[in-house]
């Protein structure tokens, strides 16, 4: 994990000299410029979380290829919501530094241009941390360290009320684990509903949710894929 996350500060750091030395040295332009891409790749990150969160809660197991442990992490999580909050910081992120890890960042500082490459590496950081601000909406206040509380606050991580949206069967909802800014918009949409629609009527695979809900089965199939209204 540190190893990684060392990796991931030089990627970051070689990408912005990078920029500034193709804006001519201008650091003003180069500043609005890294924070334009790190808020919008911030905002791509939750919403990318959201997808991640939908495809491991609802397909494979722990035996499913290079994902079984993530899936199967996030799988139990459900009828054991409350682990995450005893697990380390390493512990509870290192899964997530094999898809998002060195490897990748490596191929793309080679191959991209400086802004894409420091987008990239804030993406790959939000999506490892996301376990780590998912662990901090299951700790109450006095619980999670003081600034943790400030980041929920602000808004800039997923607060609890958020995320506890999701912890209701069939789980069909509010995936987004970074900061939640995309769980509503994604929900209305129904994209969720008509992946898991697209995915049936290319293979035949039900979603979890599906299994858990035969009315939101039947709703979908049908074409409705409103998000249902909770009390």
């Amino acid at each position: 994990v540190a190893t990684t996350f060392l990796g991931h500060a030089w990627f970051g750091s070689h990408a912005l000299s990078g920029m500034l030395e193709q804006n001519g040295g201008d650091v003003a332009i180069t500043a609005a410029q890294s924070l334009f891409l790190l808020v919008t790749s911030w905002i791509l990150a939750d919403f990318g979380s959201g997808v991640l969160h939908w495809s491991v809660d609802n397909y494979g197991n722990g035996r499913t290829p290079i994902m079984g442990g993530i899936i199967a992490a996030f799988q139990g999580h459900h009828s054991a919501m409350h682990t995450i909050t005893y697990r380390g910081f390493c512990n509870n992120v290192y899964k997530l530094c094999i898809p998002f890890g060195i490897v990748p960042m490596a191929a793309i500082s080679a191959l991209a241009s400086p802004a894409v490459t420091f987008f990239l590496t804030v993406f790959c950081v939000m999506e490892i941390m996301s376990q780590e601000f998912h662990k901090w909406s299951h700790m109450t206040k006095s619980e999670a360290p003081s600034w943790a509380n400030w980041l929920q606050d602000v808004g800039l991580t997923v607060s609890r009320k958020t995320h506890a949206h999701h912890h209701m069967a069939p789980y069909e909802g509010n995936y987004c684990i970074i900061s939640g800014i995309c769980n509503k918009p994604l929900d209305e949409s129904g994209i969720f509903r008509r992946m898991e629609h697209a995915i049936y009527n290319w293979n035949g695979v039900e979603s979890n949710a599906w299994k858990l809900d035969a009315e939101l089965r039947e709703r979908t199939l049908q074409g409705d894929y409103s998000l249902v209204k909770r009390k």
